[in-house]
């Protein structure tokens, strides 16, 4: 009797070990498809933020130029006009150029000092900040998502008959996807920051050499 009792329980145990494993594997298939959307979703994600920043940032940079351009043109033309003499004119240079430092010190100063205190962290290398930085937020993104769905009580069920913890599931995925960020962060990102940089020196350039006509013509 003992000895079929034992060869029942060892048969069930069979069982549910096979049935686990088939859930499991089931469980681990769905989530590689989940961490391969997500992951594609995140760089698209990346890419429109980059090209969003780039494009504002471009907008209020030209749209700073031209003031500046303006003020300094009409300080020109009321000396032109000998509204006042060089002397005048001279210090009215001097002093919106002092303005528009300031100005220029104040609003880039919070970014300045992200930026500089994310290389410090990474040892000055500009590509492992960007990838740190990029995956450590997507991170955040994919597990506040991941947290905000809704389970149903059979996902439960099967996470559990699966060997799985939702908590454990949902951290997982989050760290798979953050590390593909991490790995493609700098190929996506690179056009945008080589375009960005390319328009502010262009930019920068151009307004320098206006200034500097201006001032000479004066």
């Amino acid at each position: 009797m003992l000895r079929a009792a034992l060869l029942v329980v060892s048969a069930l145990t069979t069982g549910v070990t096979v049935g686990r494993k088939a859930i499991s594997g089931a469980i681990n298939k769905k989530k590689k498809s989940i961490i391969e959307q997500a992951a594609k979703d995140a760089r698209h994600r990346i890419r429109g933020h980059a090209e969003e920043y780039l494009r504002e940032s471009i907008a209020t940079f030209v749209t700073t130029v031209f003031v500046k351009a303006m003020m300094l043109m009409a300080a020109w033309l009321g000396y032109r006009l000998d509204l006042y003499n060089h002397t005048i004119f001279s210090i009215a240079v001097i002093v919106l150029i002092v303005i528009f430092l300031i100005r220029d010190v104040i609003v880039t100063f919070p970014s300045a000092r992200f930026v500089v205190s994310k290389l410090h962290d990474y040892g000055w290398r500009p590509r492992k900040a960007v990838s740190e930085v990029v995956a450590a937020t997507v991170f955040e993104q994919v597990l506040a998502e991941a947290k905000g769905m809704e389970t149903g009580r059979t996902t439960k069920i099967m996470m559990a008959l699966g060997g799985h913890k939702m908590d454990d599931m949902t951290q997982e995925i989050a760290r798979e996807v953050a590390g593909i960020a991490r790995e493609t962060s700098w190929h996506d990102l690179r056009p945008f920051i080589l375009a960005a940089a390319s328009k502010f020196i262009v930019l920068s350039a151009l307004y320098s050499v206006f200034a500097f006509i201006l001032v000479r013509t004066a």
